[in-house]
């Protein structure tokens, strides 16, 4: 199973550098691309800062907020439920073994965890802390 982090879901409903990538990695995955609160949680927020910061304007932002909730009810995603105590703990473990090395920040460590968690064997970002994170924790990176 691959685990998408939020960056490159995000880059599905934006024309970012690396999104015909994203694209590509989504589609040559086996199954829809699992999401969590986290991943809700975030893309969300990404979105109002694009429009915070004006590289989206509020109307935007409102019909890709509603494009990916469309999505989520729809089935392209497959919503996945998992125990946070579980997640954390998971990711305190991994930013006790590997945060000196790899300097991931903790959001980045919980994707992390939640990949572990959900027993994916890929983990697919475009951030290097957070490779370097994943492959600490014996995942294969795609990247």
């Amino acid at each position: 199973m691959r685990y998408f982090d939020t960056g490159v879901l995000l880059k599905l409903y934006l024309p970012e550098p690396r999104a015909a990538d994203a694209v590509a990695y989504v589609n040559a995955s086996h199954g829809k691309p699992l999401v969590n609160d986290l991943h809700e949680l975030e893309m969300r927020s990404a979105l109002r800062q694009k429009a915070g910061r004006s590289e989206l304007t509020q109307t935007e932002c409102d019909e890709l907020i509603a494009q990916v909730e469309s999505d989520l009810t729809t089935g392209v995603y497959d919503r996945v439920t998992v125990s946070w105590p579980d997640v954390f703990a998971t990711a305190e473990a991994l930013s006790a073994a590997h945060g000196t090395t790899t300097l991931c920040r903790s959001l980045d460590t919980l994707h992390v965890a939640l990949a572990l968690e959900l027993g994916a064997a890929e983990f697919c970002t475009f951030d290097l802390r957070q490779s370097r994170m994943a492959k600490a924790a014996g995942l294969t990176v795609i990247s």
